[in-house]
């Protein structure tokens, strides 16, 4: 081998590693960029994260203090409903009752007094319950039904003891039976068209 060709490649195995040296060079400049970015995005996340678990527990304390809303809520709707239903069992046992004695009004509008008291009262303590604005089908429905129990709760003692009798001078048992037939359908027709009304819900939403 020449001098010239042992020149040549001795300037050729510089170049390449000079080649070599500036490869490795690139190759840490990469990594070290990738490990900046790697960083960069650990740190990102890890804020991320932080932050979720910041909401999280955000969420948590207002779910609980959402639940502890409700059930206060709840507790105080009942009390207000009891009252309710206490002032209006008052209503139909001694204000509606007394009025009806001191005024000297047929025994007659007794019923017709307590029905409307127990209808109003009852549709609105159910209104008030389900926290709807609008009277519903379901909040008349529980009014009648119940107007028309306490009607028949009073009227049966007052014909059985013999305190309200008939005006057409006839025996009051044939009324009873009726009345008691007329509840008995009603209550029928309340329990049986629920799960009509259910069924026809489902239909409309499918």
């Amino acid at each position: 081998m020449t001098a010239e060709e042992k020149k040549d490649l001795e300037k050729l195995v510089h170049e390449l590693h000079q080649e070599k040296l500036n490869l490795e060079k690139d190759i840490n400049d990469l990594n070290l960029i990738k490990i900046e970015k790697l960083e960069a995005i650990n740190e990102e996340l890890e804020k991320k994260s932080d932050w979720m678990d910041k909401e999280r527990i955000k969420a948590i304390k207002e779910r609980d203090n959402l639940i502890r809303k409700v059930r206060h809520s709840n507790e105080k709707n009942w009390k207000n409903a009891l009252k309710m239903i206490f002032i209006l069992g008052v209503l139909d046992l001694a204000v509606i009752p007394l009025i009806i004695t001191l005024l000297g009004i047929p025994l007659q509008w007794l019923f017709v007094s307590i029905g409307l008291v127990t209808f109003f009262g009852i549709m609105l303590i159910t209104n008030y319950m389900s926290g709807t604005s609008p009277f519903n089908t379901g909040e008349i429905r529980k009014s009648i039904i119940t107007s028309l129990t306490i009607v028949y709760l009073a009227f049966v003692p007052l014909i059985s003891f013999g305190i309200f009798e008939s005006s057409l001078g006839t025996s009051a048992q044939p009324i009873v039976n009726n009345f008691t037939w007329l509840i008995a359908a009603v209550i029928v027709l309340y329990f049986s068209t629920r799960p009509i009304e259910e069924y026809i819900k489902k239909v409309n939403k499918n």
